[in-house]
């Protein structure tokens, strides 16, 4: 698929080609690692690592052209080599090149948690019908959404991009950047909170994705947000009228009507504007289920239909490590359930993730808690405020990776057993052994604590047993 020609990318950018030649580039990448055969490859140059130093790689890996900083002497010896100021600014007129010709309209996602789980399950609906494009992994930074949204296909019918923040106007810039069609907010959470003085500023800077839409945009809110009226008076102050709200309450454009526990999945029921909708989901966190709901709005607000929308439902896969539950089978014959959601942690998702535990099981569950990142001055109190909800979980053993998470042990460890690790690469030997047949297992952490080694170490070493003793494991998928 052609994505960008010589002369489109260098007009787009205001470089200069060396060779002059033709080509067709069917991807961008700014990493050499990962760049596909026929893609163009932008030199960053960052704190730690120059891309010019890998130009060469690029090529070896299939780049069709790279671009450089001007003030770079690079032989270009016949390759397709572009030279720019800035390759930094290069790439956001790139983006921005791309956005404004497009005739896709853009989905835009932020939130303290849920953005991917939303984006997933946009795609995979959405995707059913149109041609769709959603960012790849995490690139939903001042770098990453102009990478991403420069790869929109020229036919595609809708785009969907996270946004993240570490601070104010982060937001403000990438909206900016992508002129949302459809604006979504996940929810307002601790995420980050070292970089703000409190939740207000970080709501008032998740809002900040307003600031690049029209004033005919939709916008999809939390409707049982704490800082809810706060992200109204922000979007009406930016002209924007067409909004609307999920959650539990009936008022709401969707909101749940029923959750029913069953062993492996939670049967879900929801109203969309004022249709029925019923689905399965392998996550009993009430969070995930509300994402899901987001995503079901805004679905709906796009026109599709209860049947479009429903048969995606039945074929959409968990996220993984966003609370997708594995089932595994003991070698005694009993069943282990592990519940992963080791992608990231605030005290609002792990609180949620820890509550949610009653949902699976009667049986004392052993909880794996490392700690949660970006707090700043925060962070003891937010890792303090989880001490009843563990409590109250009544775990039969609790393992904390890290400083924070070992601090609080000295609260809890009175009450119930406790062992605590410096990180999960001196746990992921030793926890494998500690589960008990009938085992429920949390995984919660934020990502930089790299408890998916421990996930990864439990399963496998399950599928080791039981590939031993000749059963076989299964795991379950479902939304998320």
């Amino acid at each position: 698929m052609e994505l960008w020609n010589s002369h489109e990318l260098c007009k787009a950018v205001n470089g200069k080609s060396l060779n002059n030649s033709s080509w067709k580039a069917n991807s961008i990448s700014i990493d050499t690692r990962s760049i596909k055969y026929g893609g163009v490859f932008f030199a960053l140059k960052g704190n730690k690592v120059d891309g010019h130093k890998f130009i060469n790689h690029a090529f070896e890996n299939g780049a069709v052209a790279v671009v450089v900083n001007k003030k770079y002497k690079i032989k270009h010896d016949n390759k397709n080599i572009i030279k720019v100021d800035d390759t930094y600014k290069a790439l956001e007129k790139l983006g921005v090149n791309r956005r404004e010709v497009s005739l896709s309209k853009l989905i835009a996602i932020t939130g303290s948690v849920g953005k991917t789980t939303v984006k997933d399950y946009l795609f995979s609906v959405l995707n059913n019908k149109f041609n769709c494009y959603a960012n790849e992994g995490n690139f939903n930074n001042k770098i990453g959404v102009p990478l991403s949204i420069s790869q929109i296909p020229k036919n595609a019918k809708f785009a969907i991009q996270e946004m993240g923040m570490s601070f104010s106007n982060e937001i403000k810039y990438l909206s900016n950047l992508t002129k949302p069609d459809i604006s979504i907010i996940t929810n307002i959470g601790s995420s980050h909170i070292g970089n703000f003085k409190n939740l207000t500023d970080i709501a008032l800077a998740k809002s900040e994705i307003f600031y690049g839409m029209k004033k005919d945009g939709i916008v999809i809110l939390p409707g049982e947000s704490k800082h809810l009226d706060i992200l109204k008076s922000e979007a009406r102050n930016r002209g924007l009228k067409n909004l609307f709200f999920f959650g539990s309450d009936s008022n709401h454009d969707c909101f749940i009507i029923s959750k029913r526990n069953r062993y492996n999945v939670i049967d879900v029921t929801i109203s969309i504007m004022g249709e029925k909708l019923s689905f399965k989901i392998n996550s009993h966190q009430n969070h995930n289920i509300l994402n899901t709901a987001a995503a079901i709005l805004a679905s709906k607000t796009l026109g599709l239909t209860k049947k479009e929308i429903d048969q995606s439902l039945s074929v959409f896969n968990s996220v993984e490590r966003r609370g997708k539950i594995h089932y595994l089978n003991h070698p005694s014959g009993s069943k282990v359930t592990i519940v992963d959601d080791s992608y990231n942690a605030s005290y609002e998702s792990t609180s949620s993730a820890l509550k949610s535990l009653r949902n699976l099981s009667l049986s004392k569950p052993l909880l794996i808690l490392g700690d949660m990142l970006e707090l700043g001055k925060f962070s003891a109190q937010e890792h303090k405020k989880l001490i009843p909800v563990i409590k109250n979980t009544n775990p039969r053993l609790v393992i904390f990776i890290g400083e924070a998470m070992s601090e609080i042990s000295k609260e809890i460890n009175s009450h119930f057993d406790c062992i605590c690790f410096e990180s999960s690469h001196k746990a992921e030997k030793e926890i494998p052994d500690m589960i008990k047949n009938n085992d429920l297992v949390l995984i919660k952490g934020s990502n930089g604590m790299n408890l998916n080694l421990i996930s990864s170490a439990i399963i496998n070493f399950f599928k080791k047993l039981n590939l031993n003793n000749n059963i076989h494991t299964k795991e379950q998928n479902y939304a998320v």
